[in-house]
């Protein structure tokens, strides 16, 4: 009997601890989420703001949204990475919105594989940073996916940039992130209902991120199944037409902007 009790109690204890771990794992909690505007119909500007369950740190996400059945993304290159933002340049053409892209070296050469309008400029990379790319299809059709799948045969993507670390699988965080440095993060991410998202969050690790972007109905109406980091730190910017503009720190090589398909 006495055993028995014994083998309860540790029973009972485990399932403690592991409750436990459940909740400390999920430490962010959405505190409010509103929509700012439509720069154009079928795409939407959401801002959430977040607060970890275990201490006093706070998160703000602002994400474009968008319906990939009506709007698509596209690789814009900064010709005058030295002088011009994004917002002047997304400005200029009349772009619904956009976000930065992937990495580039301290003299602008883009790293890893970028594709504009069906040319690509840049080569695909094998570095374990660049884990996954996003993608334009010549239909249109955007996905993300690990850079172990690419294609390298010429035209199968319109649009495409490499980047990393991918942040969310299957709806789920990745797990093996960094925990410890803080920064301020950019995104992509795809869901069902061939839905898209380019996404800004204030400073946070990326495992923070990828828990944030990975809570249900995070992006308002839905949760990404997969999701891409970007090149964030005091490259990320974010600007949807007439709602809101979130700079960049230092000058970036090439963005990621919504148009109509």
């Amino acid at each position: 009997m006495q055993k028995t009790l014994k083998l309860q109690g540790r029973a009972a204890v485990l399932a403690a601890l592991l409750a436990f771990l459940g909740n400390a794992r999920a430490g962010w909690e959405i505190l409010a989420s509103e929509i700012l505007g439509s720069p154009a119909e079928g795409v939407a500007v959401v801002e959430t703001q977040l607060r970890r369950n275990d201490s006093e740190g706070s998160a703000r996400l602002v994400a474009i949204v968008l319906d990939n059945r009506s709007h698509t993304l596209r690789v814009v290159d900064n010709p005058k990475p030295r002088e011009t933002s994004l917002s002047s340049i997304l400005e200029s053409r009349q772009a619904i919105g956009g976000v930065n892209g992937g990495y580039f070296e301290p003299n602008f050469t883009p790293v890893g594989l970028v594709v504009s309008s069906g040319k690509t400029s840049q080569n695909f990379k094998k570095v374990k940073l660049l884990s996954g790319i996003v993608a334009t299809s010549p239909k249109g059709g955007v996905s993300i996916f690990r850079s172990s799948r690419f294609d390298p045969k010429a035209g199968a993507y319109s649009e495409a940039i490499q980047c990393g670390p991918m942040l969310v699988e299957d709806s789920a965080p990745v797990e093996g992130l960094n925990s410890e440095k803080i920064a301020r993060r950019t995104a992509v991410a795809t869901g069902s209902g061939q839905r898209c998202a380019l996404i800004y969050l204030t400073s946070v690790t990326l495992a923070d991120a990828a828990e944030i972007l990975a809570l249900p109905k995070i992006l308002g109406a839905w949760t990404p199944a997969t999701v891409l980091n970007l090149d964030g730190g005091s490259s990320s910017t974010l600007w949807a037409r007439d709602i809101i503009s979130l700079p960049e720190i230092k000058r970036v090589r090439n963005f990621l902007e919504v148009v109509p398909r």
